[in-house]
C-alpha cells in the first residue's frame, strides 16, 4: 500500500462515492483561485504564495467538515441501531416481576405432586410459550446457581458460611436477565463463604 502524502484527502471522492455522497464539482478554492486570476487580469502586483496558503487552508478546512460529517452519519446511524435493539427494555422491565411470580408458582406447584402435574400439563404450557416469544424479542434468563459471583451480573444479598462453595453463587433470589446482550436486572443472589 503506498504511503499518503500529508496534502492528499482524509476523505477521498471515491470514499464519499461508496457511502452514497456525490463528489463535489467545485471546492472551496475555487473563488479564493478567482480572485488570483482577476488580480493578475487588473495587473495588480502577485502575492500567489498568500493565496497558495488561503487555497490550502481552505482545502483543509473542507476537507475536515466532510469527515466530520462522514463521523457525524457513522454515529447517528450506530445510535438508531441501539435504539432499535433496547426499544423493548421498558416492556420487558414490566414483564419481569411477572416472571418472578410464574417462578415462585411453579416452585410451589412442584413441592406437592397433586397439583405438579397440574402445572406440567397447563400453566407450565403457557409460562414455556411466553418465555420462548420473550427469548424471541432477545430477552434471556441468566443462570446464577453454582456459578463463581461476579459484581458485573450478580447483586449478593447475602453471604452464608459454606467453604466448599466460596466464592460461589449458592442460591439465586430473583434471577437476572439480559436483553440483546445488554444486562437488564442483576441477579440477586447469596454468596458462600
Amino acid at each position: 500500500m503506498a504511503k499518503k502524502n500529508s496534502n492528499e484527502p482524509i476523505v477521498d471522492d471515491e470514499l464519499l462515492e461508496q457511502s452514497g455522497a456525490e463528489p463535489e464539482e467545485n471546492t472551496v478554492a475555487d473563488p479564493v483561485e478567482e480572485e488570483l486570476i482577476e488580480q493578475q487580469e487588473q495587473g495588480e502586483p502577485e502575492n500567489e504564495s498568500a493565496f497558495t496558503q488561503k487555497i490550502a487552508d481552505l482545502e483543509d478546512r473542507n476537507l475536515r467538515l466532510r469527515a466530520e460529517f462522514e463521523n457525524f452519519k457513522r454515529r447517528s446511524n450506530r445510535e438508531k441501531l441501539d435504539l432499535i435493539e433496547t426499544a423493548g427494555k421498558k416492556t420487558m422491565l414490566a414483564l419481569l416481576p411477572v416472571l418472578d411470580d410464574f417462578d415462585r408458582a411453579k416452585q410451589q406447584a412442584l413441592s406437592d405432586e397433586g397439583t405438579a402435574k397440574v402445572w406440567e400439563s397447563g400453566i407450565g404450557l403457557i409460562v414455556k410459550k411466553l418465555l420462548t416469544s420473550l427469548e424471541a424479542q432477545g430477552l434471556r434468563p441468566m443462570d446464577s446457581t453454582g456459578k463463581d459471583f461476579d459484581a458485573d451480573f450478580h447483586e449478593a444479598v447475602t453471604e452464608i458460611p459454606n467453604p466448599e462453595m466460596s466464592g460461589k453463587v449458592v442460591d439465586t433470589i430473583e434471577r437476572g436477565y439480559t436483553l440483546n446482550g445488554k444486562i437488564i436486572r442483576h441477579a440477586k443472589v447469596v454468596v458462600g463463604k
